[in-house]
């Protein structure tokens, strides 16, 4: 009988072991289980934080290109549109005789180095015209590519360490151009203007009368002088 007994409290005490150890089991793996699930939302998260990041990088991206093909859309002449009014061409022709004056101004607002050499005087330019190609687009605003070419070739130019400068003449040519000894005559799809008594008799004795040809550039649509005639200032185009 004593030793029934036993056998019973030692089946009990084995059972409530195993209870124990099965629930501290469960327990183990349920923890587990939260862990795991909680890592999987945490990598979710992220995955979606990242996938949010990459949409808005995308949409800057766009936003940039867009605006940058704009940019470049953009035509880089003075005007669009001209017609036979003389003060319209008074005014456009005036711009363009002193568009060299623009690349001389610059240098003076700019705080750029000075080099001189043989005696001459160059100045640094400034990041607006500081290649030729920069230049040229800049007088091609009012003349034809091949103009604007020699306009820049004529121009006294020097490049140190891969920076550009120039040299400002002591010669300049003051020109007179008015609607009052300006004449404008409409001819297709161009426009002639003679402009007399361009300045004065002790600048130029002799011939003072200048001959030109405005049209429009048939890719940029844009007004420019297709030539320029007459002896005054020629030296700049040749």
């Amino acid at each position: 009988m004593k030793l029934r007994n036993i056998w019973v409290c030692l089946l009990v005490a084995a059972f409530l072991i195993t209870g124990c150890t099965g629930s501290k089991g469960g327990e183990k793996k349920e923890e587990k289980t939260t862990k795991t699930q909680s890592k999987k939302d945490e990598k979710t998260t992220k995955t979606k934080t990242k996938s949010k990041k990459d949409n808005k990088t995308a949409k800057t991206k766009s936003k940039k290109a867009g605006e940058s093909n704009k940019k470049k859309t953009v035509h880089s002449s003075a005007v669009q549109k001209l017609g036979n009014n003389k003060m319209d061409i008074v005014l456009f022709l005036n711009r363009a005789e002193n568009v060299v004056s623009d690349v001389y101004f610059a240098t003076l607002e700019h705080k750029g180095k000075t080099v001189t050499e043989d005696g001459k005087q160059y100045r640094e330019l400034p990041k607006r015209f500081d290649t030729k190609e920069k230049i040229i687009s800049h007088f091609n605003r009012y003349w034809s590519r091949p103009l604007a070419e020699s306009l820049y070739d004529n121009l006294s130019t020097k490049q140190v360490n891969k920076k550009l400068y120039v040299s400002i003449p002591n010669v300049d040519y003051p020109m007179m151009i008015s609607v009052r000894n300006t004449t404008v005559q409409k001819q297709d799809d161009h426009v002639r203007v003679t402009v007399k008594n361009v300045t004065d008799p002790a600048y130029s004795p002799d011939d003072r009368t200048l001959h030109y040809l405005l049209g429009r550039d048939s890719k940029t649509k844009r007004i420019e002088i297709e030539s320029r005639t007459g002896a005054y200032g020629k030296e700049h185009f040749q």
